[in-house]
């Protein structure tokens, strides 16, 4: 790839959680030569190392992302992080509470559509101050005029 000189480092998190130990090294560079003409704009690029420890068991990964802003490896990171907060607890809630990942619906559109309709749920409930969704749908239920008090 670039010239390691051309790469600026961030490299002194680690972060334990739920029983895994995770070391990442965020690294940016201005070296973008070689990047296909179709990534207009393209003026960094950063690469997160991973390095995993779950029940004794080591991982590795890296992961590369390209940004049309100049800036440091620690920026990314806060970024990066946020993403993936948000990321998460999104995926989390479709696939725990709203079972989205055992569903049987795989053909045409219907997949997608339900997502959608289960993204306005969320939001609905969101809107209206809950946090914790299976409450939430527990609580509306069999509640059909709470529920369009929550729309409307």
């Amino acid at each position: 790839m670039a010239d390691k000189n051309k790469w600026n480092s961030w490299n002194s998190e680690i972060e334990i959680n739920k029983g895994r130990t995770e070391l990442r090294t965020i690294t940016a560079s201005n070296e973008v030569e070689g990047i296909g003409k179709e990534w207009i704009g393209v003026k960094q690029i950063i690469s997160v190392q991973r390095i995993v420890k779950r029940k004794g068991k080591k991982t590795e990964e890296t992961a590369y992302f390209i940004s049309s802003k100049n800036s440091n490896a620690f920026a990314y990171r806060e970024g990066i992080r946020l993403h993936w907060e948000i990321e998460n607890s999104l995926h989390y809630v479709k696939d725990v509470t709203l079972k989205e990942d055992a569903s049987k619906i795989v053909t045409g559109n219907a997949p997608q559509n339900l997502s959608t309709i289960k993204n306005i749920s969320m939001n609905i409930m969101r809107k209206n101050e809950h946090t914790n969704m299976a409450q939430a749908m527990r609580l509306v239920a069999n509640n059909i005029p709470l529920l369009k008090s929550m729309i409307i």
